[in-house]
């Protein structure tokens, strides 16, 4: 990483909230920091909330931290529609990148991922859809592939997902990893 110290990203690893302080000069809202501070320690998060509270940043910001505070980590990020992912999450992600130097100094964003630049091919974020017709079958076929010693899911606006993608996207947790996650 450049110009930044592995006591940061270490700091940054076990307490994401400082991570959102320090690199977005923001202040999470109470709840934000309770489940950033919470994410070290858990495989799996759901973040229930009503409409605006800020759900979906909170998920980019946990996305950020595992992009930078993990080595080559793989992460799928997805949500009900090609269009609510581009629209939230995948624009969330985006507005974060935006306000950090360091961010755009190590990564590339495009439409579809964010990726390393000296490592395009093991350090990403990938975007993942599904046609609104698929079948089980299909769904699993988009949605798989996201293997890594360091691996995670951001599953945007989850309550009318198929019943099929929660196994699929559990199958991170098969193997070996060294560390793996789901947020929703």
């Amino acid at each position: 990483m450049t110009e930044i110290a592995v006591d940061t990203l270490r700091r940054w690893r076990e307490s994401p909230p400082t991570m959102v302080r320090d690199l977005f000069k923001v202040e999470p809202d109470r709840w934000q920091e309770d489940a950033l501070a919470a994410f070290p320690a858990s495989r799996r998060m759901a973040l229930k909330a009503c409409t605006g509270p800020g759900k979906t940043a909170c998920l980019a910001w946990l996305g950020w931290n595992f992009m930078l505070t993990r080595p080559h980590p793989m992460i799928g990020a997805t949500s009900i529609s090609g269009a609510n992912l581009k629209a939230a999450l995948w624009a969330e992600l985006a507005r974060w990148y935006h306000v950090s130097d360091l961010l755009k100094a190590e990564f590339e964003f495009t439409k579809s991922s964010i990726y390393h630049r000296q490592f395009p091919e093991t350090w990403r974020i990938e975007a993942r859809t599904w046609p609104k017709d698929a079948d089980a079958t299909q769904i699993g076929n988009a949605l798989a592939g996201i293997h890594s010693e360091y691996v995670m899911w951001l599953l945007d606006e989850t309550g009318d997902y198929p019943e099929s993608i929660m196994p699929v996207c559990e199958g991170i947790f098969t193997g070996s990893p060294k560390e793996a996650h789901i947020v929703q």
